[in-house]
């Protein structure tokens, strides 16, 4: 039996000690193969009892109280009695581990793996497998570590006080969380150029900054086309949804779903501000911030759009869409009670040398949103009355702010209203009675006229009848046949031979 050191286990080979002990665990030929010596291999567990090998500086409290110690009664001879040897075995047997010592050694491996294949080539399929493997042996709670942990909080409980989440963190993940999923840009140099401000690649402070000839660098010309594909996606929403909303109201919502402000929600709520590259310096409550923020969302709808030419739009429109639903169901269209209003009115009032006129009252104003209003009254000059009120109304535009001045007097029906009224159906009752009168007279006129017209025609018409009757018969004889008028001619011949030769025998006689 051969005694030998046993050698440091610092380095092996280029492997460090804890790579060769988790393969160790793994195997207990992995761990044979380590050692090139043709020597048998020594024992892979060493007694309980065994010191651990003398390593110079390997320890801080290495040498410390050695002095103390080497004059302690008894030192040498406990020293003694505690050294042990490494027997060899020629034939040793495979180790036995369990299941926690293979889960640890498994997780040792992995996180070696891991460290050797981040490279710039590495396997992404399989550094993903790697650590979602670890994650799920490191959850089980069957290691030793977890029922060590669980018995450290029970006995020993940590009292520190828990960190709350920042209110602004919080804040985005709720703003976050009821989001659609954000659509990519599978173009790497457009997802770049969408986050990249100018001022990241080109600084007028800097000595020697140079913009350069390449202006794809930064988000600006996205935007730019960014903006028309938004206003586009906006616009046909709006067409598409709302068929009889006025073209004012739809360009006022249309306003509504793509100003900065919409538009800067989505951008913080995406976490797009915090992903932007620059060297600006920004108040974030200025209305130049807010607008950078928006341009972000403008710029990314065009890197959708370009990194995928053939289906990029359909994918930015479904987003914004989904985005701006909350809005498009709380839009409500302004409801006239009666377009009709003011047709309505002429027919109650107008008449020959009546108007009604619209003039404005006061001067185009704005509403919150920023939309305009036109104030018109509408007047009324007949009837005995010069430029009188009779209601006012406001709207978009001067048509819309006369319906509702027109529908505004219908609905007061004033004094002034149903005097003119009044006027105009009493004059239009005795237009009524004199045309009676006068149908009535020219009725009996005409129908003295027509009698004698009647008289004239049928004497006429007898007349007419003898000549017509006479004309037929003469088409009749003439119409007769051939035959007949034979027969006539024949017997107008004898009874002349008849009448000759009675006169012939009365000369002879």
């Amino acid at each position: 039996m051969t005694m030998v050191q046993a050698r440091p286990m610092t380095t092996i080979h280029g492997c460090s000690g804890g790579a060769v002990l988790a393969r160790a665990f793994v195997s207990h030929r992995t761990f044979l193969s380590i050692f090139p010596s043709p020597t048998p291999a020594p024992a892979l567990f060493a007694p309980a009892s065994m010191a651990t090998p003398k390593r110079a500086g390997s320890f801080n409290h290495y040498g410390r109280d050695q002095q103390n110690k080497k004059h302690q009664p008894g030192h040498d001879r406990h020293a003694k009695a505690q050294k042990q040897h490494f027997v060899y075995n020629a034939n040793p047997k495979p180790a036995v581990l369990s299941a926690k010592d293979m889960q640890t050694g498994l997780v040792a491996l992995l996180d070696r793996f891991v460290a050797d294949e981040t490279t710039a080539g590495a396997d992404k399929d399989a550094l993903h497998h790697a650590h979602e493997l670890r994650r799920l042996l490191c959850a089980r709670n069957n290691t030793t570590s977890s029922k060590t942990k669980r018995e450290l909080d029970e006995k020993r409980p940590d009292k520190s006080i828990t960190v709350v989440i920042p209110d602004y963190v919080e804040r985005k993940v709720r703003a976050a969380k009821d989001l659609p999923p954000l659509p990519p840009i599978t173009e790497p140099h457009l997802h770049e150029a969408v986050f990249t401000h100018r001022s990241a690649i080109f600084d007028p402070s800097i000595p020697g900054s140079v913009l350069g000839e390449d202006l794809s660098l930064d988000y600006e010309r996205l935007e730019l086309l960014g903006d028309a594909y938004l206003e586009l996606i906006a616009s046909r929403a709006l067409y598409n949804r709302f068929p009889h909303v006025d073209v004012p109201e739809l360009c006022k919502w249309r306003e509504r779903l793509v100003e900065n402000a919409t538009l800067s929600k989505f951008s913080e709520a995406y976490g797009f501000p915090d992903r932007l590259k620059h060297r600006a310096v920004w108040d974030k409550t200025s209305k130049q911030y807010h607008k950078v923020v928006a341009d972000i969302v403008e710029a990314y709808i065009a890197g959708i759009v370009l990194s995928d030419p053939e289906n990029g739009f359909a994918t930015a429109e479904e987003w914004m869409t989904e985005l701006w639903a909350p809005q498009l169901l709380s839009f409500r269209e302004k409801i006239i009670e009666n377009p009709q209003a003011r047709h309505e009115l002429e027919r109650l009032v107008l008449g020959r040398g009546v108007k009604l006129l619209t003039r404005e009252e006061k001067p185009m104003t704005y509403d919150s949103d920023n939309v305009q209003q036109f104030h018109i009254g509408i007047y009324l000059t007949g009837w005995g009355y010069q430029d009188e009120w009779l209601g006012s109304g406001e709207g978009q535009n001067k048509v819309q702010a006369g319906v509702a001045a027109a529908a505004d007097a219908l609905k007061r029906d004033g004094p002034v209203l149903k005097d003119a009224m009044r006027q105009k159906a009493e004059l239009r009752a005795v237009q009524l009675r004199e045309k009676e009168e006068k149908d009535k007279a020219e009725g009996g006129a005409k129908q003295q006229v027509a009698s004698g017209i009647a008289e004239t025609s049928g004497s006429m018409k007898d007349k007419g009848a003898e000549e017509v009757t006479q004309k037929k018969r003469k088409t009749d004889g003439e119409a007769a046949s051939p035959d007949k008028n034979k027969k006539k001619y024949k017997k107008e011949k004898e009874t002349a031979q008849q009448k000759r030769k009675a006169s012939t025998d009365n000369d002879r006689s």
